[in-house]
């Protein structure tokens, strides 16, 4: 019986080791390169204002840098576009376990120098959003009812928004199709991909060097047992 624990410890541990082994090589290489894409391209596209946009060709890809007009509806409280999660109890590791329960991202108009500019579609991401609300300080989670504490990541009235898309035929004239919505300009979007690029191969390296001791570990079980 404990030569099959062992082996089966060292099973876990080889497992695991070759998770963390692939995440590094994910997130230091792929996750760098993801990002240093991102932030060449936010550089290469143009900033249009509403003038812009009506002037220009369908299909063509740029970005639109404002604020949130305050004639969009409200969703929740003051929000009129979210993310939602919901606390689910501890994790593996004894963290906090938040799962992303609802996600709000309907048509908004976006306030410009020269006018607002109409977002047609509601299939768009929204990253670093600017507003955040909790309902509580004191994280709760009933297995039973399958409700717990709620956290919300959005836009309201007034947030600065930063979008890439590219223009369409509107209800009323030209609009854009976006493909991301970004809590600030366009400079802090391409500073913000800059940083992770940075970052992202040091957090591989200590992902991958995590993963390799674990898999040290796991065959030590392995030969042990």
């Amino acid at each position: 019986m404990r030569g099959c624990s062992g082996r089966g410890n060292a099973i876990v541990l080889l497992l695991a080791g070759i998770f963390f082994i692939i995440g590094g090589i994910s997130i230091g290489i792929v996750g760098a390169r993801t990002a240093r894409e991102a932030a060449e391209r936010a550089e290469r596209l143009p900033v249009m204002t509403a003038g812009d946009i009506e002037r220009g060709s369908v299909g063509t890809e740029m970005i639109v840098e404002g604020f949130i007009d305050p004639r969009n509806p409200t969703r929740f409280r003051n929000f009129v576009a979210y993310i939602r999660e919901e606390y689910r109890g501890l994790d593996a590791n004894d963290n906090p376990d938040w799962k992303e329960d609802e996600r709000w991202t309907p048509p908004l108009l976006i306030a410009t120098e020269d006018g607002a500019v109409q977002v047609a579609n509601d299939a768009y991401r929204l990253e670093e959003p600017p507003v955040k609300w909790q309902e509580s300080d004191n994280l709760s989670w009933n297995s039973f009812s399958g409700e717990g504490t709620k956290r919300y990541a959005g836009f309201e009235s007034g947030s600065p928004a930063m979008v890439i898309g590219r223009i369409v035929d509107g209800v009323e004239g030209r609009a854009i199709e976006a493909e991301l919505m970004f809590g600030g300009t366009r400079a802090g979007y391409i500073a913000f991909q800059r940083t992770t690029a940075s970052i992202s191969p040091v957090l591989g390296m200590v992902s991958g060097g995590l993963g390799i001791l674990i898999l040290i570990g796991g065959i030590w079980f392995l030969f042990r047992g």
